[in-house]
């Protein structure tokens, strides 16, 4: 293991590429999350309840598990609104849940600017749960204790139903940071592929195979190194996302750090197989980077499947990075591994051929 050991050292050794393909990635993220968390923020509500009963505390509190609440009095409600403070008002007045247990049909008001669509969510899951507890109020007629008993027995199974409301915000925005870094991913192996091609500027290449060192055992240990250090590379990009901005992850944490793993293989193939065909270390840069961002944006590293065309998506499914996304999309979806190794297959086989086509050529050699 010579050569792997020799390869570490040499990446390791630089502490601007050790920046640029382990650190680097980490921090951009961190850096990029604040505009892409924009595109899905957290909704505030703004809660103007004069009612101040068990029911509407619960309401309350249920809301606040997927959005920001903001107590607010009657006379804020325009201002709020029209400042921008709160996304949407709802105002209980006193005596709701009274009249609620008489079996009368309430409704709490609602407040939002005209046309805008980004509090629809919450307007439904409100208008749903007040729904709910009137047949909780007439099947306990009435009955203060039951109703309330009722309602707490009903709000488990109530709530994993509406959950998908508010999780696709959440899946959202984990989508577009795992795109990111992803996309990530796939451009610093560009700094792998300069490694290799200083071998075979500065003959390092040609020294190596004339010791007793085969050609498929140099480039064995050539690739092993990269993927250990794209390895370190996804388990800090993965504890930043997963500790420090703690993103949604879907149906399991273990399935999207090994499509992150996948990914980070699918890189180092495409390194390697540029390294192949590239003359010089800016032939190699410039081909690395554009490969990279044109599979990244035919894969949907910057947009999901279902937004774009017919035509780019027909496109993109002859792209390896395609399927890694679709792969993420169904674990953010709660699915499972059954329902992506399909899509791990595919990226594994095209990670298999880019490996072979990155092989040393005859004329290399010669």
């Amino acid at each position: 293991m010579t050569i792997l050991i020799g390869n570490l050292r040499r990446i390791f050794k630089r502490k601007l590429r050790v920046f640029v393909i382990v650190l680097l990635p980490a921090i951009a993220l961190l850096l990029i999350s604040p505009s892409i968390f924009d595109r899905g923020q957290t909704l505030i509500i703004g809660i103007a309840d004069q009612d101040k009963t068990e029911f509407t505390t619960l309401l309350k509190r249920n809301l606040a598990l997927q959005t920001k609440i903001v107590d607010i009095t009657q006379d804020q409600i325009n201002n709020e609104i029209f400042n921008s403070k709160v996304d949407y008002v709802i105002a209980f007045d006193k005596g709701f849940t009274a009249r609620l247990l008489k079996g009368e049909d309430v409704e709490a008001k609602g407040y939002y600017l005209k046309d805008s669509i980004q509090s629809l969510p919450v307007q439904n899951y409100v208008q749903s749960y007040i729904s709910s507890a009137k047949r909780i109020a007439v099947a306990t007629v009435g009955d203060e204790q039951r109703f309330y008993e009722g309602l707490q027995n009903n709000s488990a199974a109530y709530l994993q139903s509406e959950y998908k409301v508010f999780a696709k915000i959440e899946r959202q925005k984990s989508y577009y940071l795992l795109g990111t870094f992803i996309e990530i991913i796939l451009m610093t192996s560009v700094m792998f592929i300069m490694l290799i091609l200083t071998d075979k500027e500065n003959k390092t290449f040609y020294r190596t195979i004339t010791a007793p060192v085969s050609l498929r055992n140099y480039m064995f240990q050539n690739i092993l190194s990269f993927l250990l250090v794209s390895m370190i590379q996804v388990i800090l990009g993965f504890m930043v996302l997963k500790v420090l901005m703690g993103i949604y992850m879907g149906s399991s944490g273990l399935l999207m750090f090994l499509l992150l793993f996948t990914a980070s293989v699918l890189a180092v193939s495409i390194g390697v197989v540029v390294s192949s065909i590239s003359k010089s270390i800016i032939q190699a840069s410039f081909l690395g980077l554009f490969s990279t961002f044109i599979l990244a944006l035919l894969g949907g590293c910057l947009w999901e499947h279902d937004l774009t065309t017919n035509l780019i998506r027909t496109i993109g499914k002859f792209t390896p990075v395609y399927w890694v996304m679709d792969a993420v999309s169904k674990v953010l979806q709660e699915q499972g591994l059954l329902a992506i190794s399909g899509d791990i297959l595919i990226a594994l086989l095209f990670a298999m051929v880019f490996f072979f086509l990155g092989t040393w050529r005859k004329e290399d050699i010669k």
